[in-house]
């Protein structure tokens, strides 16, 4: 082999090893470039799915905020009781019913405290820049003849992220059993002789997320067999006519 021959093998040779060295630099960088637009995806991926488990998370504990809330003011609720005041003309009912707010005997439950009847008052409060669902209770004085002031009574929280609280009453009218489809919602119960026979509470949440309705039936109000018919909005009173 000639040394003309020997040069131009060496240049050839030097030439591919260089060659080689380059692809392999290209391959590197694409391949850098590669994990990086996967990584990138893959954190992507991954912070989708914190946000929806994080999603799915708040919304299973307000589901079970309200359901819980629910079955707690259906039971309580229910047991107002229609008692009327000591030494008075007229004996008025201690009962109070406002759009916003409701006040009212009744029975303490095993959740709260033990024995006896208490005033009660449901109603939204804030508390630290935060509004929250809230059941005070007060103990009754036997002396006092006029509503209890519970604006620093003990208070059970029984919803946070609330921003309303809306009520409204069943009025049946004098003779719900002549007269069944007399009866109306009012917003505020005005009426001191008797109690309402039912209570609507709806409810809303911070970021305008409305519950459904709870129609509430009192007990004086079941003690005369009354069922509540949603579409027609009135109570049924067992055995009547329907009209």
């Amino acid at each position: 082999m000639t040394i003309a021959t020997q040069t131009s093998v060496q240049k050839l040779r030097r030439n591919a090893a260089a060659t080689a060295r380059g692809f392999t630099l290209i391959e590197l960088l694409a391949a850098l470039a590669l994990f990086a637009l996967l990584a990138s995806i893959l954190m992507g991926m991954v912070g989708n799915a914190d946000r929806s488990t994080n999603a799915a998370n708040r919304s299973n504990e307000r589901t079970e905020q309200y359901m819980r809330t629910h079955a707690f003011l259906s039971e309580h609720l229910a047991n107002a009781l229609p008692l009327r005041w000591r030494r008075e003309l007229n004996q008025p009912l201690k009962f109070e019913g406002k759009s916003a707010s409701v006040m009212y005997l009744a029975p303490v439950i095993s959740q709260i405290a033990e024995g006896g009847v208490l005033w009660w008052q449901l109603l939204v409060r804030e508390n630290n820049g935060k509004k929250q669902l809230v059941l005070k209770r007060l103990p009754q004085d036997p002396e006092l003849k006029e509503l209890p002031n519970l604006g620093q009574a003990e208070a059970s929280v029984l919803a946070d992220g609330i921003d309303a609280l809306s009520l409204s009453y069943f009025d049946p009218g004098d003779d719900p059993v002549q007269q069944p489809d007399a009866g109306k919602w009012v917003d505020a119960w005005e009426e001191n002789s008797r109690m309402p026979s039912m209570i609507r509470v709806r409810i809303k949440e911070t970021g305008g997320i409305e519950w459904p309705d709870l129609v509430i039936p009192l007990m004086i109000t079941q003690s005369i067999g009354c069922n509540f018919d949603a579409t027609r909005q009135r109570c049924i009173i067992a055995n009547q006519v329907q009209r």
